[in-house]
């Protein structure tokens, strides 16, 4: 069975806001049934997958924004950071290798077993903005957490 791709009247803005023909989207379950159907493509495109079809989706930066940062124990007794996303019920714990500075400075990690990249929202980047440090070169970045420095790449890109 082929699985088309087809273009659909979905937009999602630079703040994870969803649209549908101009209406916003605001109802969690039709929005949590989104995430859990979408696909990000080797291109950069998003779709929506159900079954038999494939939606094109219209996306401005990332679907996924963090909204919130945490500080948790975890059970080795050091901490780790969670990260509360717009539109989704419970968290992601940061993966520290996946950190990186995009175009204008906007800080992005991935998520979801590194299948999607999300953006700190203002909020959340002035809350994770206590763990960062620049390197003793000047020239890049670092936060440190249990002791451990990650850098924090500097791409520029989205």
């Amino acid at each position: 069975m082929t699985r088309e791709l087809e273009h659909s009247l979905i937009r999602v803005d630079e703040n994870a806001d969803w649209f549908y023909e101009g209406s916003r989207i605001f109802r969690p379950e039709i929005l949590e049934s989104f995430y859990e159907k979408l696909e990000l493509l080797p291109s950069g495109e998003y779709v929506l997958a159900e079954a038999t079809v494939r939606c094109l989706l219209e996306v401005a930066d990332t679907p996924f924004v963090i909204t919130r940062v945490d500080v948790e124990g975890d059970a080795s007794g050091g901490e780790r950071i969670v990260l509360g996303l717009k539109n989704l019920p419970g968290s992601e714990r940061l993966d520290p290798g996946t950190l990186r500075s995009g175009k204008d400075n906007v800080l992005y990690c991935r998520i979801r077993n590194g299948r999607f990249p999300a953006r700190f929202s203002r909020p959340a980047y002035y809350q994770f903005a206590a763990f960062i440090g620049e390197d003793e070169s000047g020239l890049g970045f670092f936060f440190q957490l249990n002791g451990e420095r990650h850098p924090i790449q500097m791409d520029g890109t989205t």
